[in-house]
């Protein structure tokens, strides 16, 4: 190495006075001593009589001693031991045989130091006997004996300090890579955030447009089928009576064509039904209108309503219920039209001299609830599409009539009303066709509350509702009906009027009269034909009217009649 003047450090000299140290001149008496001058310890004398021999044979680090020149003059044993070199060894040796790149300049520089007061710590390589190299850091320090004037060079390998250094800058140096690698991914990340973030404002604003798009074409087709729906009705009312001979006789060809024209209005307009119910479902704002439902005689009626569309398409229809009356909560009219939907679906996807088989009965799989199954042994539904059969706008072929909502609906439907539709094709033990199970959780039956001072009337009204599953109550009929409702709040109230007398009209004009009385659906029970007056009324209360005596089946009709909301007549 080459020694610079950037690596010496002056000696500082720190100038102890004598008062403190008790050399040189005399100073302050210390107390107790006063007026006496202390004699030196024992310990400096021993100091004082040292020989420097000892001294140097003694020190921890290698020690050398030379001439002006550079020849080596004495070593110690920390020296011998150090370069592997004995005393003899040493002293045929120069001082840069040993220390590596010490030459002239630096002896000079060296001795320049010293003379100045001030000494050179040098970093340097030093070479063992056997050639090998070590680190070192070596001082100078000058020997002013009695005719002559040596140098003594202190040696310490640093080899241990060198590689914790090393080792220091080395993990140093991996810390600053792995904090620069940090940044730099630090900075690819944020940037990344930034993309995403961006990306994702314009995701949310295409999704804001989307949406407006979407409430914007649910609005325009809501009023598209709107507008339909009167021309339709008009164009099926016309068919209807020209078929009918109104406008003059028709042959068979235009009644074909007519037949024709009201069947595609059918179709349109359930089609036009569809996408108002499933902008309604969209916009939250269906609304059902439910009633406590006898759900099988609701099953048996409603399949009977299509027993002529499944002959007249030479298929074969069979039903079968439990001995059960079990009841649900649901709008008849919603419910009426999810089966409607499913058995016309097994009508249509049929095969000639087909089965359409409608079963109803408690669900092995879920208590407290009714199974009803509608099966066919039509074409199926192909595996890859039974989880894709209630999606909107889905249809399966090329040249399938429908938008697509049908099944859709029915499943929307069905969640409003807390039960389920599942497909599954083939049906279990079928070779084809499709089982389609709807569940609908039961209710307790509907309270009904009979008003009628004949006993006989309402022993048999009482009679066979409770055979059907109903709760009855009975209630005379100059009872407080106000109260009667608030304490025992029946679903249904049943009017009996065929007594002579207008009494009823008391409780026909309380139920009209109030808000809360007039919600509860009524029925009225009336006999004989009676007087004008009692006729007038009869015609403008707006209930189903039962008149006694009554043929089997006569009453459920008149309470069906109640649960789907449609005006009373009488029979």
């Amino acid at each position: 190495m080459t020694a610079t003047n950037e690596i010496l450090s002056k000696t500082i000299l720190l100038e102890i006075p004598p008062e403190i140290t008790g050399h040189g001149r005399q100073g302050r008496p210390r107390s107790g001593s006063r007026g006496r001058v202390r004699s030196p310890s024992p310990a400096a004398v021993a100091i004082a009589a040292a020989d420097i021999k000892v001294l140097f044979e003694n020190v921890y680090d290698a020690a050398l001693i030379t001439d002006i020149a550079g020849v080596i003059l004495d070593a110690n044993p920390r020296a011998s031991h150090a370069f592997e070199l004995s005393h003899e060894e040493f002293c045929m040796r120069n001082i840069a045989n040993i220390i590596l790149g010490f030459d002239d300049k630096v002896m000079k520089m060296v001795c320049d130091n010293l003379t100045n007061d001030r000494f050179t710590l040098i970093q340097a390589s030093c070479q063992r006997k056997d050639n090998s190299e070590f680190p070192a850091e070596v001082s100078t320090s000058r020997m002013r004996l009695p005719g002559c004037d040596l140098l003594c060079f202190f040696i310490r390998d640093v080899t241990a300090r060198r590689e914790a250094e090393e080792q220091i800058q080395r993990a140093h140096d991996e810390l600053a890579a792995e904090v620069q690698e940090r940044t730099k991914l630090n900075e690819e990340l944020n940037a990344e955030i930034a993309v995403r973030k961006t990306a994702e404002e314009k995701l949310r604003q295409a999704i804001v447009k989307l949406q407006e798009h979407d409430r914007a074409k649910s609005e325009f087709v809501s009023n598209v089928s709107h507008e339909l729906k009167t021309p339709l009705t008009s164009i099926k009312y016309i068919a209807g009576n020209l078929q009918k001979g109104i406008a003059g006789p028709l042959g068979p060809q235009a009644q074909d064509y007519l037949d024709m024209i009201r069947a595609d209005c059918q179709r349109l307009a359930r089609t036009v039904e569809d996408i108002l119910d499933m902008s309604r479902i969209e916009a939250k704002a269906l609304k059902l209108r439910c009633v406590k439902i006898h759900f099988p005689r609701f099953v048996s009626n409603t399949v009977e309503s299509l027993r002529i569309q499944i002959e007249a398409a030479g298929l074969r229809l069979s039903v079968a219920m439990d001995d059960a009356h079990p009841f649900v909560n649901g709008d008849p009219q919603k419910i009426e039209r999810v089966i409607f939907n499913i058995i016309r679906n097994a009508i249509k996807f049929n095969v000639p001299q087909g089965t359409v088989e409608v079963r109803l009965k408690d669900d092995p799989r879920t208590p407290g609830y009714l199974l009803l199954e509608v099966i066919d042994s039509g074409i199926g539904i192909e595996a890859q599409h039974l989880k894709r059969v209630t999606e909107r706008f889905f249809r399966i072929g090329e040249h399938v009539s429908g938008a697509g909502l049908g099944l859709a609906i029915c499943k929307e439907l069905m969640e409003h009303h807390g039960g389920t539709i599942d497909f599954q094709s083939p049906p279990p033990q079928r070779a084809r066709g499709t089982w389609v199970g709807m569940r609908f959780p039961v209710v307790t039956p509907p309270a009904v509350l009979v008003m009628c001072d004949e006993a006989e009337i309402r022993g048999r009204v009482k009679g066979q509702l409770m055979a059907c599953g109903y709760e009855v109550l009975i209630a005379a009929m100059n009872v407080d009906l106000a109260g009667e409702v608030a304490a025992r709040k029946p679903d249904l109230i049943v009017l009996g009027w065929t007594a002579p007398g207008l009494e009823a009209t008391r409780i026909i004009s309380t139920l009209r009269s109030s808000e809360q009385l007039r919600a509860i659906p009524m029925m009225i029970i009336a006999g004989g034909e009676g007087n004008a007056v009692k006729q007038e009324i009869l015609r403008g209360v707006g209930a189903p009217i039962l008149t006694a005596p009554w043929q089997d089946g006569d009453l459920f009709r008149r309470l069906d009649q109640v649960a789907v909301g449609k005006k009373g007549m009488t029979s």
